[in-house]
C-alpha cells in the first residue's frame, strides 16, 4: 500500500487504524467498524465447573464495572501504550 503496488488491504484490528493514523497522507479507512467479528475464549479441563465459574463470573464481573471496555479501548482504539513497546 506505502509503496503504491497495492490498492487495499485486510488485517486484524487494531492494524489498519493504527497505520492509517501514521499514513494519513496515503492511507485510509473507509469502513471505521470491522466487518467480521471474532471470538475469543479460555480452554478450560473438561468436567471442572469450578474453573468455568470462576471465569464466567470474572468475566461478568470486569464488564460490570467496565475494566474489559477500557482495556479493549487502551488497546484498540488509543497509542497511548505504543512508547512502552519496540516497533
Amino acid at each position: 500500500m506505502l509503496n503504491g503496488k497495492a490498492h487495499a488491504f485486510v488485517a486484524s484490528a487494531p492494524t489498519p487504524a493504527f497505520e492509517a493514523l501514521k499514513h494519513p497522507d496515503k492511507l485510509f479507512l473507509p469502513i471505521p467498524e470491522p466487518f467480521v467479528q471474532g471470538a475469543e475464549g479460555f480452554a478450560l479441563r473438561k468436567g471442572d465447573p469450578d474453573a468455568l465459574n470462576f471465569f464466567n463470573n470474572w468475566i461478568l464481573s470486569r464488564q460490570q464495572d467496565g475494566w474489559l471496555k477500557e482495556r479493549h479501548d487502551y488497546w484498540f482504539k488509543t497509542r497511548d501504550w505504543a512508547a512502552q513497546v519496540s516497533e
